[in-house]
């Protein structure tokens, strides 16, 4: 705060004193007293006024330029009262007083939604675990039921049955692995191991966890150069590839319905050498006006409010997820062709751990 900002703030003070003076020189000439004397006088008062607005400013310089800085610079503001010294003037007691109550109170609020957060997001990933064992039962009893049904009963009805309600099961064991990973996804670096893994390894882990969907929705896949090395963790990857995988089944044609995974080196010996994962299928695709927000939570678009299972986590988690693992992820369609998204993994494993 300088000091010619301060004097602007003490307009009407200042323009008191210098009417005071002037009033005071013109009772003392009135009175008889020579000119030089009163405004000698007034000089005085106007000194005196001078210096005593000059002291009042160093007093107050040092606290306001804290609390400036400090909602400058400070990442965090509620820390700002902490950082700026005690003042020895009343106003600034009465403000710093204020701004410590309500710091504490701000920070008191946060630490207990931090812990409800935590105690919530704890209560989620005990809550699948638990879900996971009536599922894991369901799927042991379907297959009991299937084999012990007699020779001479109608087992083609059985078998579609069972293979109808096992697609269901699979997909309740889906949206609970969704939201484990939510749950997961604010405290990613507890449990994110960075190695080298191929391509090819990531992309066919995905594809086997999700086979009996993609056999389901007649959905074949087509690698393509998928020898290249990433760094990532692969569980994490597993998840990732899945909901894309999950997504293009979801919106597969009905008749040669293809999901492409190509990988390729971009920038190949310069400072930003990086290695891209195409996953492209050949679906209905995505309007262009819809193209911006498909990351967005919730969103489901046009294609999403014509269906009955669209959600819109999916891709709010491939996003989420790859933010967090420093991974770029850009999306593509063209309506009625197909709906691409590419992730570009650094080729520099130092880029994950700077993170």
């Amino acid at each position: 705060m300088s000091y010619w900002s301060y004097l602007a703030s003490q307009l009407a003070s200042a323009f008191i004193v210098c009417a005071t003076a002037g009033l005071c020189c013109f009772i003392l000439v009135v009175s008889g007293i020579g000119w030089p004397l009163a405004l000698l006088v007034s000089g005085l008062v106007l000194g005196a006024a001078l210096l005593s607005s000059v002291a009042s400013w160093l007093q107050r310089r040092s606290f306001y330029e804290d609390l400036e800085h400090g909602a400058a610079d400070v990442e965090h503001p509620l820390w700002i009262a902490e950082m700026a010294d005690r003042p020895d003037f009343i106003e600034g007691e009465i403000t710093c007083d204020a701004l410590r109550a309500i710091s504490k109170a701000a920070n008191d609020d946060v630490a207990e939604y931090r812990r409800q957060v935590k105690d919530y997001r704890e209560y989620v990933e005990t809550w699948v675990h638990e879900a996971k064992t009536p599922l894991a039962a369901a799927h042991l009893m379907l297959e009991n039921l299937v084999e012990s049904v007699p020779a001479d009963a109608n087992a083609d009805i059985v078998f579609q049955k069972a293979s109808a309600l096992e697609e269901e099961i699979e997909r309740v064991e889906g949206y609970i692995e969704q939201a484990l990973f939510f749950a997961r996804s604010e405290t990613l670096d507890r449990d994110y191991l960075i190695r080298s893994h191929s391509l090819k390894y990531l992309v066919s882990s995905a594809i086997k966890a999700n086979a009996r969907m993609m056999i389901a929705a007649h959905v074949a896949p087509v690698q393509k150069g998928l020898e290249l090395e990433v760094f990532t963790d692969d569980k994490w990857m597993e998840f990732i590839l899945g909901q894309l995988i999950q997504n293009s089944v979801k919106y597969a044609r009905a008749e040669g319905a293809t999901i492409e995974f190509s990988g390729r080196l971009l920038n190949s010996g310069k400072a930003d050498e990086s290695i891209e994962l195409t996953v492209r299928d050949n679906g209905c695709g995505v309007p262009a006006s819809d193209i911006p927000r498909v990351f967005d939570r919730g969103f489901t678009g046009q294609n999403g409010r014509s269906g009955k299972r669209s959600t819109g986590i999916g891709l709010y988690l491939v996003k989420r997820l790859c933010d967090k693992m420093g991974i770029r992820v850009e999306a593509d369609s063209v309506e009625g062709e197909g709906f691409t998204v590419r992730l570009l993994f650094s080729a520099n494993k130092m880029h994950y751990f700077e993170k």
